[in-house]
């Protein structure tokens, strides 16, 4: 009942770093996923992909579309079975650009449970 932990500085451009954190090592499905975006990211690139993969077993993708003013997640195995959990959540409508952004990503038994940014729940879409 090991804790994975794993962080990745610069992994992409306009992310300072990202870091996964799984509990238990028998449990990949529950957990939190953390990006935290340079400062002004959300004003230059869009959207922003932030990522983690360890084939075949886990993969989480979250896409911050500011454009779209929405984030999605995709939670699940990365052995080209569909996603185990999918949703969509809706960005803030006044976000300082400027300024960097923590995006949490928490996940429970293979379904995104939450999505937090900068520490304050966000709300999920409405299926269209």
């Amino acid at each position: 009942m090991s804790e994975i932990r794993s962080r990745e500085d610069k992994p992409l451009p306009g992310i300072e770093c990202s870091e996964i954190l799984i509990h238990d090592e028998d449990n990949l499905g529950t957990g939190v996923f953390t990006t935290v975006l340079e400062p002004a990211a959300m004003s230059k690139i869009n959207p922003i992909l932030s990522s983690i993969i360890h084939e075949p077993e886990f993969q989480l993708i979250v896409n911050i579309n500011s454009a779209e003013n929405e984030v999605t997640v995709l939670l699940g195995k990365a052995d080209n079975s569909p996603a185990s959990s999918r949703e969509v959540f809706i960005l803030p409508e006044k976000i300082d650009t400027s300024k960097a952004h923590q995006f949490d990503t928490i996940f429970k038994d293979w379904k995104i449970t939450e999505l937090e940014m900068n520490g304050e729940g966000l709300s999920k879409a409405q299926l269209k």
